[in-house]
């Protein structure tokens, strides 16, 4: 199991801008054939990739999206069970070891991807494998799918394969998350740049110019008051997990980029800042860009100077699904049965593919996988437990088995 996840770590699948899909893609379709499992290999055309905002973010490459199918002796129910292939881009400096090489080190396995989200990934294929070995047949219909894009809003992946029909399901997984919680709520988010625009002039007669710079920190401590004010205090009663620090779910908003300027002795005519803004179950899109305008507006009211752009990168709306839900109190059972104790249900700030099977596909759907806080998730020196990597195969078989036999 630790050699399958390392061989899958060492497939650099960083986006943007969104490499080597098609060959981890080809890696998971060979295996899970192996399994017994007829695949599809299906690749989102260009107006998704355009939708999930190639030109802003530099995407390039096959956006393809693995569909896997076990079929049982009576073809229902079918659960759906997703995890995604791509990571996000690992820094150059300051990793302890090669960050897509997968070192095994005190228990744990280091790499990109290795928690988010190739040890989900895992499991799923050893989970499936151990069925297959030792199991009883299955009477509902497994189906898996191996995702592209989740990291940047999953619009060529798994919503793709939703919004063409290729996936319908009774219930659904979503492998993607920690091991000390299951997510029964994600916040949604909307990518924007945010574009100032001044006028150039020689750097030691700016009084000549507009610096667009100066008017892009305006509006950028304009957003930021509006965030920490209205934002954090803008929640939903739901429960998050305790390393957040928050006491429910919240939305949110980041600066994420700020780009200006040619060299210090021009004043710069452009600047253009990458903004995330989070929005909690109950929000929506439309109202979500009216407040930003609102705050560009009152900025540029008092200083008529300010000329701003704002422009949609790309959307994923939010998920929710109730604690009480019958799904849910089954689920967390069944990881009881497998772990000893049931798992805390909670909401997160950031968002995952799971708002597609809810919210496309119309099943009712929860979100957990192997690793937590230890495994700087996204960060430097990622890593997962090898002893989670194999509860979570555990919880998946025993899930497949409940579910389907």
């Amino acid at each position: 199991m630790v050699l399958f996840l390392q061989d899958l770590i060492r497939i650099r699948t960083q986006v943007p801008p969104g490499e080597n899909y098609d060959r981890i893609t080809r890696f998971l379709a060979k295996r899970l054939e192996e399994l017994g499992c007829q695949v599809w290999i299906h690749e989102a055309p260009e107006e998704y990739i355009v939708k999930s905002g190639r030109d802003f973010l530099g995407l390039s490459g096959p956006r393809s999206n693995l569909i896997a199918r076990s079929r049982g002796t009576e073809g229902s129910p079918v659960l759906h069970i997703n995890g995604h292939t791509d990571v996000q881009p690992a820094t150059p400096t300051g990793w302890s070891t090669d960050p897509f090489e997968g070192v095994v080190k005190d228990g744990h396995v280091f790499g990109r991807g290795s928690s988010d989200d190739k040890a989900e990934l895992t499991a799923l294929v050893f989970a499936l494998e151990a069925i297959r070995e030792s199991g009883p047949p299955l009477k509902g219909d497994l189906l898996l799918t191996a995702t592209c894009d989740e990291e940047i809003g999953g619009i060529a992946g798994l919503g793709y394969l939703f919004d063409k029909h290729l996936v319908t399901a009774d219930f659904g997984i979503e492998l993607d998350g920690s091991a000390d919680n299951i997510g029964i709520a994600y916040n949604g988010r909307i990518r924007y740049l945010l574009t100032s625009h001044g006028r150039a002039a020689h750097g030691q007669t700016p009084h000549l110019g507009i610096n667009a710079i100066e008017k892009m920190s305006k509006m950028i401590t304009a957003l930021t008051a509006y965030w920490r004010g209205v934002l954090m205090q803008r929640g939903v009663d739901i429960p998050v997990s305790p390393s957040l620090k928050l006491d429910r779910l919240v939305a949110m908003l980041n600066i994420g980029t700020i780009k200006g300027g040619v060299q210090g002795a021009t004043v710069p005519d452009t600047c253009t800042s990458e903004i995330l803004r989070c929005i909690v179950p109950g929000e929506t899109r439309e109202d979500a860009e009216r407040e930003i305008r609102e705050i560009l507006d009152e900025v540029r009211s008092k200083d008529p100077d300010v000329n701003y752009q704002l422009t949609e990168i790309n959307y994923r709306d939010g998920c929710y699904i109730s604690p009480n839900h019958p799904y849910v109190v089954e689920i967390n059972n069944i990881i009881k049965d497998v772990i000893g104790h049931p798992l805390p249900l909670y909401g997160h700030t950031a968002s995952c593919d799971m708002n597609y099977q809810i919210n496309q596909g119309r099943i009712p759907c929860v979100g957990f996988g192997a690793g937590g806080p230890y495994s700087r998730g996204h960060g430097v020196d990622e890593n997962v437990k090898i002893s989670e990597l194999l509860d979570l195969a555990k919880i998946v078989s025993t899930i497949i088995l409940r579910k389907l036999t």
